[in-house]
């Protein structure tokens, strides 16, 4: 019954109850009938024995065979035994046998109340007939002395038969009752049970979240009230949930787009929070590691010496720190504790910042202050030498004054070369930093002729021939003076560092929803470890003969930076003693 439905515990419980009701009703009408015959059978008996008695006032004076027929003839008139006994017990006449046969009966129950003057009642079972008989015997009195005990016996067969009847009667009416009644529990349990199943089921339901499907509110007034409250709590939960579940994805959408990684761990270093970044940071492999003790899934000791102290210390805590993957990575590491509802401090919340870039540009910064400075010192302090040289008297020497100055004057253009491109370098990243340059459809070939003709003449000098390959009926979607000023770039360094009469060749094309262009020579080349670095501000591979050449080192980085500002890249294809080919490429 521990576990069963409810219906199983009322319909059964309510069959029970009315069984027993009816087995003791049954058990008590019949017990009342038996009585209730009884009663009568004895009230019949005592005054059949009265009569009988009165009858034979004078029965010591009647002969034994007149006695014998005159009981028989009663006898056989009222449907009774008749036995007439003497004081001492002795069985003078009976009905039904001979007396002389008889036992004494001074000894039967009923014979021995009357002895004492009362009525004699038993019930039991009869030798002499071989039957159960209601047994009567009243004293016989003449002078108030007991003379002889008159005894009347009925035979209960009759009423065993008549009980019977009885007793069948109310089995069938009692089975019929039982019908009814089994069918009026299954009709009462079903609507007691049903809705209570019913609020079972929409609480299952509401405990697995569908809050969709109410409760019906139906049933007793009790049984309503609790459908009804029980589908106003589940609006309420469901309400709750949304709002709970809206905020929590707001949440779970500004930590995964969050830049900085984000990481909240309990007092016993278990990890309660952990965004995208910090698990990408952090190379945090498992899908959840929320519940994961820190050092189950954190494998960088560094990270993990700081979340010890910033939960020591239980205040704010910052560092910086170095992790080693395939390049080195840096982070600024900040902690603070984390506080719940009541202001208890539960843990401590990480948050790391990338500031490997932020090196890299402060690096950046540096080698070019240092590059700089380099650059510029080199042609002032030759400047100066020379300078000091005239005023100390060289300057009477006419043709070392005309060497001397025109060294000078050589380092000046230097000076003013590298000062104009790195004002060019500038105006493009600021103009053109966050790609916003205005682009539009132009055709390529005249941009490419435009760009050839400012390097025509040198060209020539050197006996270079420049080959175009592009379609007049190529368009793209260019920024025509940016475009010209990268391809001068690319074509000054080719005729620099290409041999007299080779030749440069500069194709343009459409692959694929892109436009490649590039300038290929037939020069030195360049060694491999260079590609990744020729893009860099005043990157040079043989720096003396970069310089013999005028070059700033400047020129490609300018390149790049247009590349950018396009949204394309440029890259190098190279071999040492075969020439380059320098490739600009951008969508269409």
């Amino acid at each position: 019954m521990k576990n069963s439905k409810l219906f199983s515990q009322i319909f059964p419980t309510y069959i029970i109850l009315v069984l027993v009701i009816l087995l003791i009703f049954a058990g008590y009408e019949i017990h009342i009938l038996n009585n209730f015959y009884l009663t009568e059978v004895r009230s019949d008996l005592k005054a059949r024995a009265r009569l009988i008695a009165w009858q034979l006032t004078e029965t010591q004076t009647i002969p034994g065979a007149k006695l014998d027929s005159m009981l028989k003839a009663l006898s056989a008139s009222g449907g009774v035994r008749i036995t007439f006994i003497r004081k001492d017990g002795k069985v003078l006449s009976d009905s039904h046998k001979d007396a002389a046969k008889m036992d004494n009966h001074g000894d039967r129950p009923e014979v021995r109340q009357a002895l004492r003057g009362s009525v004699g009642q038993s019930i039991r079972y009869s030798y002499t007939l071989k039957k159960e008989l209601v047994y009567l015997a009243i004293p016989i009195q003449k002078a108030k002395a007991i003379r002889a005990i008159l005894r009347v016996a009925f035979p209960l067969s009759a009423y065993n038969h008549v009980l019977d009847k009885l007793k069948g009667r109310f089995l069938v009416d009692g089975f019929t009752i039982f019908l009814l009644a089994v069918l009026f529990s299954y009709f009462i349990s079903r609507r007691i049970s049903k809705p209570l199943e019913e609020i079972k089921s929409g609480a299952e339901r509401f405990a697995a979240g569908q809050f969709g499907l109410p409760l019906p509110e139906t049933g007793s007034s009790e049984i309503k009230s609790l459908a009804k409250t029980l589908n106003t709590m589940a609006s309420e939960i469901d309400k709750r949930i949304k709002t709970i579940s809206h905020q929590r994805n707001e949440q779970e959408a500004m930590l995964s787009s969050m830049q900085e990684g984000v990481l909240a761990v309990t007092d016993e270093e278990q990890i309660l929070r952990i965004n995208r970044a910090a698990m990408r940071f952090l190379s945090v492999e498992e899908k959840n590691p929320e519940k994961r003790l820190t050092y189950e899934v954190i494998r960088q000791s560094d990270v993990l010496n700081f979340i010890r102290i910033a939960l020591n210390h239980k205040k704010h805590v910052e560092k910086e720190i170095t992790l080693l993957d395939y390049t080195p990575r840096y982070f600024h590491l900040t902690g603070d504790p984390l506080l719940d509802g009541e202001n208890r401090i539960i843990g401590v919340l990480i948050v790391l910042n990338d500031i490997t870039r932020q090196k890299q540009l402060d690096k950046m910064r540096h080698e070019f202050v240092a590059n700089v400075s380099h650059e510029l010192k080199t042609p002032i302090t030759s400047i100066k030498g020379y300078v000091e040289t005239l005023r100390e008297g060289a300057v009477e020497d006419v043709e070392t004054r005309d060497r001397f100055l025109y060294i000078i004057a050589r380092q000046s253009d230097r000076m003013n070369a590298i000062i104009d491109d790195l004002l060019q370098l500038s105006k493009i990243e600021q103009r053109y930093g966050k790609f916003s340059v205005d682009l539009t459809e132009t055709s390529l070939l005249p941009v490419l002729r435009s760009a050839i003709l400012i390097y025509q003449q040198k060209a020539d000098d050197k006996n270079i021939s420049i080959e175009v390959d592009c379609s007049p009926q190529l368009i793209a979607a260019i920024n025509p003076p940016l475009l010209e000023q990268a391809l001068a770039n690319l074509l000054d360094n080719a005729i620099k560092y290409s041999p007299s009469g080779s030749e440069i060749r500069i194709s343009a094309q459409a692959v694929e929803q892109q436009i490649r262009l590039s300038v290929q020579d037939h020069g030195c080349g360049i060694e491999q470890q260079y590609h990744e670095r020729l893009f860099e501000r005043f990157f040079r591979v043989d720096k003396g003969r970069s310089r013999e050449m005028g070059g700033t080192g400047l020129g490609l980085a300018i390149v790049k930076h247009i590349a950018l500002a396009h949204q394309g890249r440029v890259y190098v294809s190279s071999t040492p003693g075969e020439g380059s080919t320098f490739t600009l490429e951008w969508h269409q």
